[in-house]
């Protein structure tokens, strides 16, 4: 009634009168909350795994994770998954061009994997600068089913919601989608 600002309130006729009704929900007093009983909040994150594939999302979510951590003392594992399909086709390429330009593909494969340790260090620096020491893994699966693999291991995941990764990612955000629908764990997506 009273607390409910005219502008916003419904009038609603009733038999002892008029009621105001409104479908903002105020807060309710402190005195109120006193009888209830106290809920207790989760724990913070012990173990956090980030996913890491060098895109903008990815990395925000590498600072956001960096930042909770240092804050709750959780450790922080980087994961990068080098999805088999990418490589096959970027290996593919590389010997079909191979007789042609003489690109190697062991070379390729080479170039592979130093890209996914570049990213993964460049993550790692944003983790020590925030006070956080992080374990770097190297994954050569479908970015969804590495962190499947891994995440009975830890208490929350954190990832970008857009990866660079357009075979992995029919539409935008599909991983990040997938993997909240697929995993029971808590996951935190970073735009």
């Amino acid at each position: 009634g009273a607390h409910v600002p005219e502008n916003v309130a419904v009038e609603i006729p009733h038999a002892s009168g008029v009621e105001h009704y409104c479908s903002i929900r105020c807060a309710e007093s402190v005195e109120a909350w006193s009888d209830k009983p106290t809920r207790t909040l989760p724990q913070p994150p012990h173990r956090i795994l980030v996913a890491v594939d060098g895109s903008g999302p990815s990395l925000r979510a590498t600072e956001l994770a960096a930042s909770l951590a240092s804050v709750t003392g959780a450790s922080i594992q980087l994961l990068h998954a080098i999805n088999p399909r990418m490589r096959l086709l970027q290996l593919g390429a590389a010997r079909g061009a191979g007789s042609a330009l003489g690109v190697d593909s062991e070379k390729v494969e080479e170039h592979v994997r130093q890209d996914a340790a570049t990213q993964l260090e460049r993550c790692r620096e944003i983790c020590r600068l925030a006070g956080v020491e992080a374990t770097t893994c190297i994954e050569v699966k479908p970015p969804a089913r590495a962190i499947a693999d891994e995440v009975d291991k830890f208490d929350l995941v954190v990832m970008g919601s857009r990866g660079i990764d357009a075979l992995s990612n029919t539409s935008p955000g599909s991983l990040s989608h997938r993997i909240i629908s697929e995993i029971q764990k808590p996951v935190l997506v970073v735009h």
